[in-house]
């Protein structure tokens, strides 16, 4: 009776015990990849974030996460997966993360565009001529960079991106057909209205939503446009993220007293 006893009285301890070493693997969790199975990065590099649920777990179990890629660092797990990509200066590059918790497995496929694959292609480069009217000794180039430019009342198109480009270049002169000087455009923090800059205060990034809706502008940390002959290529920080835009052909110009 005394041994029986002993063994009723261990028995909760025993089936602690077991609770305690029960692995990942003996537990019927369920793992969901929330962000998706794929992910494309731009070239520039960057911290990412991939999302997931871990369902049935014991509290506080985190899954595991890995890629073999040597360009893929920093993997940290918490309440997301986060990792670093370097920047990619040659082709576009793959990567496979593994994400596990016991049995359980998902894979995430990340794709990471060549710096010229990352480039939007603009279909629209245009604007408005306001000559010396703000500007005094210098002209004002009121631009557009977009990648489906405006409808026919000049409002934003749906689903559309516009960089808008407050600049400052030498005045146009003669009676030659109005274009954009040739040069390279710098971000004028402090907005003092000097040659060949770009104005920040005026000068933003915006999209528009399925409706056609402007949603709000965000300023450019820092800014670069290089206007050449047929071509203009306008590079920018926003956020910590950089955009690349590319426009092929002659930017479209208007005399404000046209309008």
């Amino acid at each position: 009776m005394r041994r029986l006893l002993y063994l009723l009285l261990a028995a909760p301890l025993l089936l602690v015990a077991c609770e305690k070493m029960q692995t990942p693997a003996q537990e019927n969790a369920t793992l969901t990849i929330t962000s998706g199975d794929t992910m494309q990065l731009t070239h520039e590099g960057g911290v990412h974030t991939i999302s997931y649920t871990l369902e049935g777990a014991r509290e506080g179990a985190l899954p595991t996460a890995t890629c073999s890629a040597e360009w893929v660092t920093s993997i940290a797990v918490g309440d997301d997966i986060t990792f670093a990509v370097e920047a990619n200066e040659g082709e576009a590059r793959m990567a496979i993360f593994v994400v596990k918790y016991g049995n359980a497995e998902q894979t995430v496929r990340i794709r990471q565009l060549s710096a010229g694959e990352a480039a939007l292609k603009a279909s629209y480069f245009g604007g408005i001529y306001y000559g010396s009217i703000y500007s005094p000794g210098m002209g004002n180039y009121f631009m557009h960079l977009s990648d489906n430019g405006f409808d026919a009342s000049g409002m934003d198109k749906p689903n559309s991106k516009y960089y808008c480009l407050d600049l400052y270049a030498p005045l146009h002169e003669g009676n030659d057909k109005l274009t954009l000087p040739l040069g390279t455009y710098n971000l004028n923090t402090d907005d003092s209205a000097q040659l060949w800059t770009i104005g920040q205060a005026y000068s933003g990034y915006r999209e528009s939503n399925e409706e056609g809706a402007s949603l709000d502008p965000e300023l450019y940390d820092n800014a670069k446009l290089v206007v050449e002959e047929g071509k203009a290529t306008f590079t920018c920080t926003i956020q910590g993220k950089e955009h690349r835009v590319v426009f092929e052909g002659s930017a479209e110009l208007i005399h404000f007293s046209d309008l």
